[in-house]
């Protein structure tokens, strides 16, 4: 039996290594089950689903970095192997606690210290036999999350085969169809729209060879419920989704519906946040690409890669521009534009037997980044210090759209980018050939505010700049080229539009009626436009959606919009105030109109609740 002084001090390079991966693996399964139960109540984690194999995979070589720091310190310290594993656990302990939102960081460093200074204490009595355990079981829990790599890579690869072969009678000359959502791009700043800075010179481009519809809405002030809208063809609050409950499997979606009828499906994100994975959008693709499998994206899904690690290197950030390191994750929030369409015209080289459906979802305008030049090309000539945004001083601030200019030029810039890069795209469809026999719509989620209402951002009302975005449809041969449809329009229409065109007139259909009225004449029409947004009762309660469920309807130049929760009305004039800025309650126009667009949110209300 080894001497208590033996056995208290580390005696191999191997023993400390060990003790430190093992430590890492145990961690990270605890990091998992927390996660697991934030899943089990519908939270979105923004993490990855290969974060069941990269959470513990990247505890450990984190915890054997720490390991290594302990072996180079023994050159002049000796480090017993109780303290060594005190520490571990301790660290691990904390780095799990810190993913409780209810504890407060302090108390989680104190509870963890107390852990690991206790498991050092117990660990003294039974070294022998707990290095045994952990010799053991590291092993088994290295080849536990092996073979979760094994089968998820397996299971991935599988998916993508099934959905890339074989034929289920698709009529002859099927088209294949490509949605582009530009999230967060309104249409009052595209130059498209006759907005005066050059921001869309590529889609002016390529609306000549489509249809252009200058009055587009957006179902939903924001990402989810306006995809899951985009998606299904139904309302945004009839689908009840937000940002705690994801899109429901029992609503068809047209991916399940063309996917159905044997096109190879696949999606391409770049907001993991309210269209990854955990919000349901991905149902009926058989390739869905929203987090990449990369050593950042792996870091990411971590409690240190969460919580320390943006902290650490921005404390770092002069220390490592200095010494020009470079080569450390910068973890950025969402994948650029150029990241995105990589990624789709990797999937589209691969060998296929079908026609496809493919989605890109770009971040860019909403995240306000881009490259120079584009970061630089609107930027006002004397910019005005304050970018704050209306909801970061209570009382609030009523920001004008002056005040938030410098955000706007840096919005403008985005699009501009994402223009270009939209560009590209089409470049490298014409170069495959694929651009002639391919649908393509490009369209955004939702808009943005600057000010116009004393608000900024998005999500949390129904006004125009919220909810009016581009819309633009190309197929040669079937859409009507260089055409400007005028008559507003929802973005609830886009799954019957594309069922009509794909020819799929077998498949059940989804809601809506199809745009292809607007250049065959058939019905021009616009029908009632509705939007709606659920409470937000966590917002400040100056926020409209804080207050409850909003809902507008516009229809026969009139739009109305009600607050469910604190009966608040409004009424404008769809056609002339476009701004918004005349609420008619109360004026004697407006009390003749407010029966009828009242009792119609009303049929609208008990329509979604028979759901």
């Amino acid at each position: 039996m080894a001497s208590p002084t033996t056995a208290l001090r580390v005696e191999r390079v191997g023993s400390l290594l060990e003790l430190a991966i093992w430590a890492g693996l145990v961690t990270g399964v605890a990091e998992l089950a927390k996660v697991g139960l934030d899943l089990f109540y519908s939270d979105f984690t923004d993490r990855s689903r290969d974060a069941l194999w990269m959470i513990p995979a990247v505890d450990a070589g984190l915890f054997a970095a720490v390991g290594l720091v302990l072996l180079a310190i023994q050159v002049w310290v000796r480090v017993p192997w109780n303290v060594a594993a005190g520490l571990f656990l301790g660290l691990g302990t904390g780095l799990v606690l810190l993913l409780v939102q209810r504890l407060h960081p302090a108390a989680a460093v104190l509870l963890a210290a107390g852990i690991g200074t206790q498991a050092s204490r117990l660990v003294v009595k039974r070294i022998t036999l707990a290095r045994r355990l952990i010799h053991r079981s590291v092993i088994w829990l290295t080849a536990l999350v092996g073979l979760i790599w094994l089968l998820m890579v397996g299971w991935r690869a599988a998916g993508q085969r099934v959905s890339m072969h074989g034929h289920r009678g698709l009529p002859l000359g099927s088209p294949n169809v490509l949605l582009l959502i530009l999230d967060t791009v309104r249409a009052a700043d595209l130059s498209l729209y006759g907005y005066a800075r050059p921001t869309t010179p590529e889609l002016e481009r390529l609306a000549e060879r489509g249809t252009v519809f200058d009055r587009a809405f957006a179902p939903a002030p924001w990402t989810l419920p306006s995809h899951a809208s985009i998606f299904t063809g139904r309302g945004a609050l009839e689908l009840g989704v937000n940002s705690h409950i994801r899109l429901d499997k029992r609503w068809l979606t047209l991916a399940e519906a063309l996917q159905a009828r044997g096109y190879a499906t696949a999606g391409f994100v770049a907001n993991t946040d309210y269209a990854g994975w955990e919000s349901g959008l991905d149902q009926g693709f058989g390739y869905y690409d929203d987090y990449p499998v990369t050593f950042e994206t792996a870091l990411k899904a971590t409690a240190f890669g969460s919580v320390f690690y943006p902290a650490l290197r921005e404390l770092g950030a002069p220390v490592f521009k200095r010494l020009r390191v470079s080569w450390l994750p910068k973890l950025r929030r969402h994948r650029s534009a150029p990241q995105i369409t990589d990624s789709f015209l990797a999937w589209l080289d691969r060998p296929r037997q079908k026609p496809f459906f493919a989605f890109l979802n770009f971040m860019d305008a909403h995240d306000y980044t881009a490259p120079e030049p584009f970061r630089s090309k609107f930027r006002s000539s004397s910019p005005r210090r304050t970018s704050r945004w209306a909801w970061a001083d209570s009382p609030p601030v009523r920001l004008t759209p002056a005040d938030l200019r410098p955000r706007q030029d840096a919005y403008d810039g985005a699009i501009a980018y994402l223009d270009s890069e939209i560009g590209k795209l089409f470049s490298e469809l014409e170069r495959r050939d694929l651009l002639e026999r391919t649908l393509v719509i490009v369209t955004s989620d939702h808009g943005e505010e600057f000010g116009e209402h004393g608000l900024a951002s998005h999500g949390h009302s129904l006004y125009r700049p919220s909810l009016q975005v581009p819309l633009a449809i190309w197929l040669p041969g079937y859409v009507a080229e260089g055409r400007r449809v005028t008559a507003p329009v929802s973005l609830q229409d886009i799954p019957a539009t594309v069922l009509e065109l794909a020819d799929s007139s077998r498949l059940t259909p989804l809601p809506g009626r199809s745009l292809s009225r607007f250049w065959t004449g058939q019905d021009t029409s616009s029908g009632t436009l509705i939007s709606g947004v659920g409470s937000e009762p966590k917002l400040p309660n100056w926020y409209p959606v804080a207050r409850g469920n909003l809902r507008s309807l516009a229809f026969d130049g009139w739009k109305y919009i009600r607050n469910d929760g604190d009966g608040t009305e409004e009424l404008y004039d769809f056609e002339h105030d476009l701004l918004e800025r005349w609420n008619l309650i109360g004026t004697g126009e407006g009390n003749r109109l407010l029966p009828r667009y009242r009792n119609a949110a009303a049929q609208q209300a008990a329509g979604e609740g028979a759901q």
